[in-house]
């Protein structure tokens, strides 16, 4: 039998944070957690979920994130990309709202990107 597996991308650090949460994941449907490197994204995998490990994530993937914010634009088009057609992620949707519609300043992103963070790990 052919285990299918539900591919979250990790974002950010402290994945230690995220183990108990990774417990009950892989308790409701078997999980991989993808960990998103600076990088970018692992194209082998289509992504059912996206969890941020912390606040300030968007300082991993991008050195300039005070006056510029097309590194972090950039992966989060390539992370909706990679999404699975048939994910049902609320941090996806916030993603697709921050891209459709992209704050003025560079201030309202970043409140845009801390949003993306849930201590609780309930939207992934």
């Amino acid at each position: 039998m052919i285990k299918s597996l539900r591919n979250i991308a990790i974002l950010g650090e402290g994945t230690a944070n995220f183990n108990e949460k990774y417990a009950q994941l892989e308790r409701e449907n078997p999980t991989e957690a993808v960990i998103i490197d600076p990088d970018g994204i692992v194209n082998a995998y289509s992504y059912d979920g996206f969890a941020f490990l912390n606040e300030t994530w968007y300082k991993k993937y991008s050195k300039n994130w005070q006056t510029d914010t097309s590194e972090i634009d950039r992966l989060l088009v390539n992370l909706v990309k990679a999404s699975s057609s048939h994910a049902a992620s609320p941090n996806l949707n916030k993603i697709k709202d921050y891209l459709s519609n992209p704050p003025e300043t560079i201030e309202k992103s970043i409140e845009v990107w801390e949003g993306f963070f849930d201590p609780h790990f309930k939207d992934i």
